[in-house]
C-alpha cells in the first residue's frame, strides 16, 4: 500500500527528469571514452646533438628534424629469414645529415639501441611501423635490437 500526501510530486513526475540525467550521464561516459582512445602521443625528439629521432606507426613517411634536413634517405628493413630476425643492412656507410629509417616487416616488435649509448635509440617497434633518425655527427655508430640481442648491425658516418 502507498501513501500519497496530497502536494507532493508523483513517481512519474521525477521520470523525465531521470532520463535527462541518464542521458547527460551516457553522453558524458561516451566522450570521455573516446577522448581515452583518440592516440598516442609521438615520443619526444632526441636531445642528443648527434642524431635526431621519430617513431611512426604508419608505412614509411620520413621526418626530419627541425635542426637539420636530411640530405639522404637510406632504408635498413627489419626481416625473418630462417627463424632469425636481423637488420637488412647490416653495415651502412652514409653521408652526415643522411636519415636511416628502419622499417619493421617482421611480425615481431624490435628496438634500435645503440651499443654505447651514442645516440637515443627507439621505443619497441611492431610490425609495419618505422623509426628514423638523422646523424649529424661522423662516427662509426654499433647498434643492436634490445629483444632480440643477436640482431647487430652498424652505420659508418662519413
Amino acid at each position: 500500500m502507498r501513501l500519497h500526501i496530497p502536494g507532493a510530486p508523483t513517481r512519474s513526475a521525477f521520470t523525465p527528469l531521470r532520463r535527462v540525467w541518464t542521458v547527460l550521464i551516457l553522453a558524458l561516459i561516451a566522450t570521455l571514452m573516446l577522448a581515452a582512445c583518440g592516440g598516442e602521443t609521438p615520443p619526444a625528439a632526441s636531445s642528443t646533438p648527434t642524431a635526431a629521432a621519430t617513431a611512426t606507426s604508419a608505412p614509411v613517411t620520413p621526418t626530419t628534424a627541425a635542426s637539420a634536413t636530411p640530405t639522404q634517405i637510406i632504408q635498413v628493413k627489419i626481416v625473418e629469414k630462417n627463424d632469425k630476425y636481423s637488420f637488412e643492412l647490416a653495415t651502412i656507410t652514409i653521408p652526415k645529415g643522411a636519415q636511416v629509417v628502419w622499417t619493421n616487416t617482421s611480425d615481431a616488435p624490435h628496438t634500435v639501441t645503440s651499443d654505447t649509448s651514442a645516440f637515443t635509440g627507439s621505443q619497441n617497434f611492431g610490425q609495419n611501423q618505422t623509426f628514423s633518425m638523422i646523424f649529424n655527427t661522423s662516427g662509426t655508430f654499433a647498434y643492436h635490437c634490445s629483444i632480440h640481442t643477436y640482431m647487430m648491425a652498424t652505420i659508418i658516418v662519413q
